[in-house]
């Protein structure tokens, strides 16, 4: 009977507990982004940006800022994490952070550091933007820039990301566990996309800003960066962008437009995008092979060539796919010849094919990637054009 009583009392002291961290609305601030430089009197600038929940909404917005930004500087971010309240005075949340940003500066003197805390963290989720804004703008300058569409600037930012790479895979789409494996895995070094500030950025920072039809100054991508040695070393093109994503297989759609004539162009819609990609060891020199296959449809044409031909369709298909295994090669070869940086994960591709091969190269894998002879073969076919099918140009 004792046992009995004991029990109950514990049953009923579970219906008593309470969430031990509980925080009101009213106590917190919620970070939206946030933004790392180099420090002028410490190792670190730790700045963020937070949001004013009363103007997010329509109905009670008083035509306030949207958001707020405040930063401090210390040896860690870890420590500026919570000595953030130094300049604001609610205590911070980092849960629905949508953005990282860093300076192109910090990044070429190396950032794995910064990462440790991020994986740690408990309440630093894994579906947050990582961005390096291109020198010689600071960090903190991206959390100014004001956009008429959306007032909070990381917001806009993580929006104006996913969509890119829905739409043309402009954006790598690269998370905190990807940059965390990279840094840590043989076989593979880290990447992440690039942005730049196009336009005045002080005047960008302005509330005008949000009343011009043409902003002084706006946010846009411009590639990914290329890290070796945990230091960002170099840049590739917005384009090379689109063919970091085909050799991960992870681009969704995109749009192409191939010659018909002299200055005259056709434009492809490519969607089911596919992407296979093997590496072997042949006589000490690894062979990587990349297929592309994909599905396309004609948005527009230039050219009076008609459409219903299979030649014409055929001869569209194949320069279709030289088109990408152009591109996907010229991405690779600049790796490969300019940085000696294997970005893309082949290494990683070859441990799993000929775990025994890779060892004996792990420990030089990048100068080895450097000597790899590459081979890309693209199939596209066209399915469908449009609600016509043979152009009216003559």
């Amino acid at each position: 009977m004792k046992t009995i009583k004991i029990l109950h009392i514990f049953i009923l002291l579970a219906f008593l507990t309470a969430c031990w961290d509980l925080h009101e609305v009213n106590e917190v601030s919620i970070i939206s982004g946030l933004a790392i430089d180099k420090g002028k009197d410490a190792k670190f600038r730790l700045t963020v940006e937070l949001l004013n929940a009363s103007e997010m909404g329509t109905d009670k917005a008083s035509g306030n800022t949207a958001s707020i930004v405040l930063g401090v500087e210390g040896q860690s971010i870890g420590e500026l994490t919570h000595k953030i309240n130094q300049a604001i005075s609610r205590k911070p949340i980092y849960s629905h952070m949508k953005t990282v940003i860093i300076s192109e500066e910090l990044a070429r003197e190396g950032v794995v550091e910064l990462f440790d805390l991020m994986d740690r963290h408990r309440e630093i989720r894994n579906d947050f933007n990582i961005l390096i804004v291109e020198a010689p703008h600071m960090a903190a300058d991206v959390l100014n820039i004001t956009y008429p569409l959306q007032k909070v600037a990381t917001q806009k930012i993580n929006t104006q990301a996913d969509t890119f790479y829905e739409e043309w895979g402009g954006y790598s789409r690269v998370r905190l566990k990807d940059l965390v494996d990279a840094f840590s895995t043989d076989g593979r070094e880290p990447t992440t996309a690039m942005i730049g500030i196009v336009g005045a950025s002080q005047k960008g920072a302005s509330v005008e800003n949000l009343q011009k039809t043409e902003p002084d100054a706006y946010i846009e991508f411009t590639g990914n960066s290329i890290f070796k040695d945990n230091k960002m070393i170099g840049q590739i093109p917005l384009i090379g962008s689109r063919s970091y994503l085909i050799t991960q297989d992870n681009l969704e759609r995109t749009s192409i437009s191939i010659e018909c004539e002299e200055n005259k162009t056709v434009d492809i819609r490519l969607q089911s995008i596919k992407s296979n990609t093997s590496v072997k060891m042949k006589a000490g020199v690894p062979h990587i092979q990349i297929t592309i296959g994909g599905e396309g449809i004609l948005e527009g044409t230039q050219c009076s060539d008609p459409i219903s031909s299979f030649k014409v369709t055929d001869e569209y298909e194949k320069k279709s796919g030289e088109l990408l295994e152009e591109e996907v090669r010229s991405t690779i070869n600049l790796a490969q010849k300019e940085f000696q940086s294997d970005i893309f994960g082949f290494g990683e591709i070859l441990y799993r094919s000929e775990p025994k091969k890779f060892k004996k190269v792990k420990d030089n894998w990048n100068e080895t990637f450097a000597k790899a002879t590459v081979e890309v073969n693209a199939t596209i076919k066209i399915r469908r054009s449009g609600l016509r099918i043979d152009s009216y140009l003559d």
